[in-house]
């Protein structure tokens, strides 16, 4: 019996570790902003995406892509200042952002003037979800959606550490819809 005692232990001792390891998604916060920003041009596109999570760390990525495929991809990572971590509060946590609505439709084959941007925004249980393809698109919430583009463009103008992680599934862009630019 005392033997059977042991060998359960370790068993169960074996298992416990297994469950213990790696774990990404486990460690990480929990998300409060995800913000995604494809600038195309003629020779090639470049793509933004900062995540923002809970304790005030991101992870953000820069990517420089040709004909659907990465040329470069650079990731950072590091600590919002207080200042910003406040002044992002301030904005998302704003009535009128709380407040804003963008129904959903869906993707046309063909877009005039690309210039796609994916917000998503945690509330509560579930996220603020609000996707553009267009300038155009963004214009009727053109004053709510500034203040956050702007604090957005201004930490991504400072220079953050480059970080050696991998590039975050959550920043990948889906092609499996068909759109193209004109």
């Amino acid at each position: 019996m005392k033997h059977q005692i042991t060998v359960f232990c370790i068993v169960f001792a074996i298992a416990l570790a297994a469950n213990a390891g790696p774990n990404e998604l486990a460690k990480t916060p929990p998300l409060r902003l995800l913000l995604s920003e494809t600038q195309p041009g003629t020779m090639a596109t470049e793509h933004y995406c900062m995540l923002v999570f809970a304790d005030r760390s991101f992870h953000a990525e820069k990517a420089n892509r040709k004909m659907g495929k990465d040329r470069i991809r650079k990731v950072y990572e590091g600590q919002l200042s207080e200042a910003d971590w406040n002044a992002l509060g301030a904005i998302i946590d704003s009535k009128e952002f709380r407040e804003l609505r963008v129904p959903a439709s869906p993707a046309p084959l063909v877009v005039e003037n690309s210039h796609p941007y994916a917000i998503s925004v945690a509330r509560g249980k579930g996220f603020q979800n609000l996707e553009f393809l267009t300038d155009k698109s963004r214009k009727p919430y053109e004053s709510q959606l500034k203040p956050l583009l702007q604090w957005w463009k201004s930490v991504r103008s400072v220079r953050m550490p480059e970080s050696e992680a991998p590039p975050d599934s959550r920043c990948a862009l889906d092609s499996s819809k068909g759109i193209f630019s004109n």
